[in-house]
């Protein structure tokens, strides 16, 4: 029986979230149709997670999608829903907000923003990236997604006409919730975790907001969970696909480059170019990628320029494209070389950075179930997925989580699960 409903607005999103659940035993179900039949649900399922896909879309596009997501939960009888948001405030989170609220006939929603653990904090209403407000941060220059704005309230305000309340980290025993968005500030993890012990002693859990900082206390208090999931034979030779322009992201890269990874940057031509990657070129640098992986422990996909080059950016421009057309077939392509790579024989572990980048390949190769399966470190999942009767090793990661040494972090970590030994994250 499905308790728990959460709808992400990305995919890595989505996996960051359900991790924190499958890890601790209870039996979730990543999806990538907004459009599930909650009746095919095998009744052993306690945690849905749904993956929308709203960030990139229009805000009343968004709130459509997610209203009819929550609509039908609530008809089901789904007990307990949640919002899952971005940690940097991206995408359209007052509206989706407001979707959930008026589509389950709630008076209010309770939005937990922080995740302290990745240096995500919210005070006073402003939230924080590593002590710097969010819209001056490295999410406020995002070339697809910009933070405009470090007041919450702002960025409700900017998507949806509902009143916002800023509550600090306390919640008051005697009076009602006030209507509409409550804020809650935290600065530290006890904060999250105090504040939803409180709202679950006033009932008050069952229409909620926040992201994997939140959702990594509710398996314990909505009593969800078991026996703790096996970790999966994982081969440690590793592929990288970085399709994320993050610059953690980058850094991440330049820095396993810098220790002689070999990298595989794809020029704007070839990502430019519908169906690239079915072309005889595609094929030639398929192979070259594959042998490249046979002989290293680890080799770099990236999507990111070159310096010194035409970027991306402006040959899109040149040729009319729009930012958001250059967004989604820079995805399709790295999906498709993902996918024929895989094709080919390919079964080293994946490593995918960015949420475009993982739900490129997903929907290249057909796939509508995903299964994490344990973090590698903070915010990096492990999931297996089946394609084709394979079941694949992939690792997933949002853009702007993790150390610079990341990958040689991992490499040391799947060598450590290899060796039967126990891998502590964080």
């Amino acid at each position: 029986m499905i308790k728990l409903l959460i709808i992400s607005d990305d995919f890595t999103g989505a996996l960051d979230t359900g991790v924190q659940f499958a890890a601790n035993g209870a039996a979730t179900y990543v999806a990538v149709d907004s459009q599930i039949d909650y009746t095919q649900i095998a009744s052993n399922i306690e945690v849905l997670v749904i993956d929308a896909e709203t960030r990139h879309l229009e805000k009343n596009a968004a709130y459509e999608t997610v209203f009819s997501i929550v609509q039908k939960a609530s008809k089901f009888g789904i007990p307990y829903i949640m919002k899952k948001t971005d940690s940097a405030m991206r995408g359209n989170i007052g509206a989706e907000l407001m979707a959930v609220m008026q589509a389950s006939g709630s008076r209010c929603i309770h939005f937990i923003p922080g995740f302290p653990q990745m240096g995500r904090t919210t005070v006073n209403g402003i939230h924080y990236i590593n002590e710097i407000p969010v819209a001056e941060s490295i999410f406020g220059q995002d070339p697809f997604e910009p933070v405009r704005y470090s007041d919450i309230r702002q960025i409700i305000a900017s998507q949806c006409e509902l009143e916002t309340h800023i509550m600090g980290t306390s919640i008051p025993e005697s009076c009602a919730p006030a209507e509409g968005i409550i804020v809650y500030d935290s600065s530290c993890d006890e904060d999250i975790k105090n504040i939803a012990q409180k709202l679950m002693k006033k009932d008050e859990m069952h229409l909620i907001a926040g992201c994997a900082g939140l959702a990594s206390k509710l398996s314990q208090i909505l009593n969800l969970g078991g026996e703790k999931p096996r970790i999966p034979e994982i081969r440690s030779n590793m592929l990288v696909a970085c399709g994320s322009v993050n610059p953690v992201s980058v850094a991440q890269c330049d820095d396993a480059e810098c220790k002689g990874i070999p990298c595989f940057r794809l020029t704007p031509d070839q990502k430019m170019t519908p169906d690239w990657a079915e072309s005889c070129d595609g094929d030639e640098f398929v192979q070259q990628l594959y042998n490249s992986s046979e002989n290293n422990h680890m080799v770099i996909l990236d999507t990111n320029d070159k310096e010194n080059i035409e970027s991306t950016a402006v040959y899109a421009q040149k040729r009319g494209v729009s930012t958001e057309e250059m967004r989604t077939q820079i995805m399709s392509v790295m999906g498709g070389i993902l996918k024929r790579l895989i094709d080919t024989g390919f079964d080293n572990t994946i490593l995918i950075m960015g949420g475009d980048s993982l739900i490129g390949f997903i929907r290249q190769a057909g796939i509508k179930v995903i299964s994490p399966v344990c973090e590698m470190d903070c915010g990096v999942v492990l999931s297996q997925l089946n394609y084709k009767g394979k079941m694949l090793n992939v690792i997933s990661k949002s853009g702007g989580f993790g150390k610079k040494t990341l990958f040689s972090d991992l490499s040391q970590m799947l060598l450590k699960l290899n060796e039967g030994k126990e891998v502590v994250k964080c």
